[in-house]
């Protein structure tokens, strides 16, 4: 009959203790690598559309140039245009306007008595995440800030190059 003394059970505890904290260890690497990936795509998506952005003005511009040389026999096609612009405009806001996910993941139960004690590390853990967090939001503030003044303005160029097309289109066909 095989008996198990009590060193043994101890000893295989520490042992599956010592595997579990590899396997957290392991897992937590993993998912800051995920994280790290998927903040990268999010910045990556910003950028293109604050790159659409600068471009939607530059396009604004030059049609805004294109009426001024040419007068407004070109408004209605202008005005399409300009709806195509708005409509690509808030596609790009919308990227803008998203915020990253910085939720903390939730450290597993293993039921033993030590639990309190990993329990509270990861609070402790959870805290020092968080404040981390905060501290890294500071530049995603101001950087939305840069971008929702960007929007803002590209908006209010857009919506006056509309009110010209508008004027020009109905001159146009007051003179029809």
């Amino acid at each position: 009959m095989l008996s198990i003394s009590p060193t043994s059970a101890a000893g295989n505890s520490g042992a599956y203790q010592d595997l579990l904290q590899k396997q957290l260890d392991i897992a937590k690497k993993n998912a800051a690598a995920v994280d790290g990936l998927s903040l990268r795509a999010d910045q990556d998506q910003k950028s293109q559309a604050r790159q659409r952005v600068a471009e939607i003005k530059e396009q604004i511009e030059a049609l805004r140039r294109m009426l001024q040389l040419f007068g407004g026999k070109d408004a209605k096609a202008v005005q399409q245009q300009l709806k195509q612009l708005a409509n690509e405009l808030k596609q790009a806001a919308g990227v803008l306007k998203t915020s990253p996910d910085t939720s903390v993941p939730d450290a597993p139960s293993t039921g033993d008595a030590d639990q309190a004690g990993r329990d509270a590390y990861a609070e402790q853990q959870a805290s020092a995440d968080a404040e981390k967090v905060q501290i890294s939001l500071a530049p995603v503030d101001s950087a939305r800030a840069e971008d929702e003044k960007q929007i803002e303005a590209v908006t209010q160029a857009l919506k006056s190059l509309r009110s010209m097309t508008d004027r020009l289109v109905k001159q146009q066909e007051h003179k029809v």
